[in-house]
Formats: C-alpha cells, structure tokens, sequence
C-alpha cells in the first residue's frame, strides 16, 4: 500500500508539472503576440503615463501667460524684433520655468489669425472643413491618417508634404497617431513623425511647424481597451521628446481637453469617446493662437 501511495504521488507531481509548463507556454505566446502586434513594445512601455489621477505629463515649450520671441526655423538663436513691426519667430524647443503651457479659459480665436496656416491630420482634422472652420486648400486630413501612412498617402493628386509645397504655408500644425495606438508601437509612430517634420522643413524652409499632441479619449473608450489614455499618455511623451531633439515645437493640446480625472472631458468629446464636437475645435484654435500669441 505504502508503494502504490508513493506511485501516486509521483504521478500528481508529474500532471502538476505539465501543467505549470502548458501555462508558462500559454504565457508566451500572449506575450509574442502582443509584442509582434505592436501594443507591447518595450520603449514604450517604458514611457507610458497612467491618466492624471496617478500621474501626469510633464507640458512642454511655450507659455500662454508670458510674451516670447520665436526663433526662425533654421535659426538656433532668437533676434528681437522692432515694436512698429513685430515679427512672429518659431519658439526655441528649449524649457525654462516659463515654458510650459498653461491653461486656457477662453474658447475664442481670431480667424484671420490662420489665413495661411496648414492642417496635417486625420479624421479630427476633417472636422476642420465639415464643420467650416477652414477651406479644404488648408487641410490635409483623412480617416485613418497615421504618422507612417501620411508620408504616401495621397488627396487630390498631393501628398500632405508636397500640398504644403505648394502652399507654403506661415504655419503648419500637424497632429497625428490616434489611429495607429491600436496597432502600430508608439516609438515608429514617433520616430515617422520626425521623419514627416524633416521633409515638410526641406520643401517649406519659412514655415513654422507645431506638432500636437494627440487628444485624450473618455473613460468609457478607455475601458474598451482600443484606445487608451496610458497608450495616448505614453505616446504623447515620446512625441515632446522628439520635438525637443528635433527643435520643433510641441503643443499640448491633450490636458486642454480633460477633464479633472485625466480623461477627454464630455464637453468636447464625441459620444463615441474619441472624435470632437464642434466646441473642441474652438478650444483647439484658440490653445494654439494665445500659444503663439502670448
């Protein structure tokens, strides 16, 4: 009897050990999976940011409360300018205790203000023309635009660099990666953004380029898992240190959008949790005029 009991146990331990191996094999697997899918990537996981109420991104370049000279984009020093004619320099990318943004209470913004700037983005962008903010000549946008995809795609025989060749515009605000969070790891989305900056710099040498955080999303689009505020947290940190690396400038547009729990806040927010309602592009163009303005 003493020897069947012995047989038993040793034959317990070997199905408890087979299974712990089918559960470590299980375990890998997911975790390939994820990581060839690009919602697991080592970078980025690095860099990700819970929503406001455990933590926050640290705003970026420009101050909407103190006067600051831009700097010419192939310049790396600022030169003051006549008071009968002041001329709008692009930002330095450097951070000073006055260089972070700060919130905006005012929703309104000169129209005239944008009468040669240019739109590079998505399907948020589209609402720029729907809701006729501005006429399609400055708006390159598309459903499902990315960092990557915008550097080929194609709208009415342009590309969205050589349309802004053919622009030439005083400004060009780019704002692009909601679409890829799902799928596309956060560090080539970053790392195509410069990529776009760089070619939109060699055939628009005057222009001025913003490159804007993407927007938050609500907590019920959270909790579907798509999309994410750590995914659109940690994203947006790579984007301000590309910026900074790259001496453009980064507007956070995000933290204009939230809410005080560190999500897209319902009076801007679609229902579908993701897209704006007509009153966040106010929010929007106003946040980037007093950006530049002030």
């Amino acid at each position: 009897m003493a020897k069947k009991n012995k047989v038993d146990g040793i034959s317990l331990a070997i199905v408890i050990l087979n299974i712990a191996i089918v559960a470590v094999l299980i375990l890998l697997v997911v975790l390939i999976y994820l990581y060839m899918t690009g919602k697991l990537e080592p970078a980025d996981v690095a860099n990700m940011d819970q929503p406001k109420e455990a933590a926050s991104i640290v705003t970026t370049v420009i101050t909407t409360d103190t006067v600051e000279t831009e700097i010419e984009p192939e310049e790396e020093t600022a030169e003051t300018t006549t008071e009968t004619e002041p001329e709008e320099t692009e930002p330095s990318g450097e951070e000073t205790e006055e260089s972070t943004l700060t919130a905006i209470e005012s929703d309104s913004y000169d129209e005239s203000f944008f009468a040669n700037d240019y739109f590079i983005g998505d399907s948020i962008y589209t609402g720029l023309i729907n809701y006729g903010y501005f006429p399609e000549s400055q708006v390159f946008a598309q459903v499902g635009l990315n960092p990557d995809s915008a550097l080929t795609k194609e709208e009415g025989g342009y590309t969205a660099v050589s349309k802004a060749e053919a622009m030439q515009p005083k400004r060009i605000f780019i704002m692009l990666g909601s679409n890829g969070l799902a799928y596309l790891g956060n560090t080539h989305m970053a790392d195509q953004m410069k990529v776009l900056v760089e070619q939109l710099r060699e055939v628009c040498p005057d222009s001025y380029i913003y490159v804007v955080s993407i927007p938050p999303v609500t907590k019920e689009h959270d909790a579907e898992g798509q999309e994410t505020m750590v995914m659109v947290n940690g994203y947006n940190k790579l984007l301000k240190s590309m910026c900074e690396e790259a001496g453009v400038v980064y507007l956070d547009l995000c933290s204009k959008l939230e809410d005080n729990t560190g999500y897209f806040s319902e009076a801007y927010a679609e229902a579908d949790g993701l897209h704006f309602l007509g009153t966040a592009y106010k929010r929007m163009l106003s946040f980037f005029q007093r950006s530049i303005e002030l």
